[in-house]
């Protein structure tokens, strides 16, 4: 695909339990970009469809999802999300949480993506981590990440394969954030970073008020943080 109809890109980058997805969302929520978790791309999926079956034949035996498959699955959504024009290659900035996992993913979406930035979640504290991990799968049911094999796996596909990936990338693209800060925190670094590269270029969206959207968006969602307390 030329570089012309790539899709600008925001990667997240973090082990389980980081926030990704609540950074995710927030960034989701700017004019002109588009969040988009593999997660949940995974879990809408109809089971009985064909795309489905195919996923969960490997997520029942609690394997990962084949490089393949999921860059299929993923293809389609943005297909899908094109031919009703709710996003536009060159224009509309995607922000990615769970994609790619890892090297061989990052190289099979190169031709379409064009990442101009790539926030790395770090959480240094792993029983942090892994309390993060067992308060998300009580408020959102899933199950799985209360169980602590499973949870040791998952971290170590994260040291093994995810950290690896971002070998792929230009270091100067990169940015370390301090996941173990509060949400309203992690949302003031990521914002501080939208809003400097706004200043030396513009990259994000067509709008001008993008760091000024990143900041209100960040303020609605601590709003809500503290409200549902």
């Amino acid at each position: 695909m030329a570089a012309m109809h790539k899709f600008r890109t925001i990667l997240l980058f973090g082990m389980p339990g980081s926030g990704k997805g609540t950074q995710g969302a927030v960034l989701g929520h700017l004019p002109g970009v588009i969040h988009i978790s593999s997660g949940d791309l995974f879990r809408k999926l109809p089971k009985h469809g064909e795309l489905g079956r195919e996923v969960v034949a490997f997520t029942s035996r609690g394997l990962l999802v084949p490089d393949d498959l999921t860059i299929r699955i993923w293809e389609r959504y943005v297909q899908i999300l094109t031919l009703q024009e709710e996003i536009y290659p060159g224009c509309t900035t995607l922000v990615l949480d769970g994609l790619p996992r890892n090297h061989t993913q990052a190289a099979m979406l190169d031709d379409m993506l064009d990442v101009i930035q790539i926030f790395h979640l770090r959480i240094s504290d792993m029983e942090q981590a892994r309390d993060r991990l067992a308060a998300r799968a009580l408020r959102e049911n899933r199950l799985d990440d209360i169980n602590d094999e499973v949870v040791r796996r998952r971290l170590q596909v994260y040291e093994q394969e995810t950290v690896q990936t971002l070998e792929f990338y230009d270091p100067s693209i990169i940015f370390e954030v301090n996941a173990s800060q509060t949400p309203l925190k992690v949302h003031a670094d990521i914002v501080n970073r939208l809003s400097k590269m706004e200043t030396d270029r513009d990259c994000l969206s067509n709008p001008p008020d993008v760091a000024l959207a990143a900041q209100q968006a960040a303020e609605a969602e601590a709003h809500r943080l503290a409200s549902s307390e």
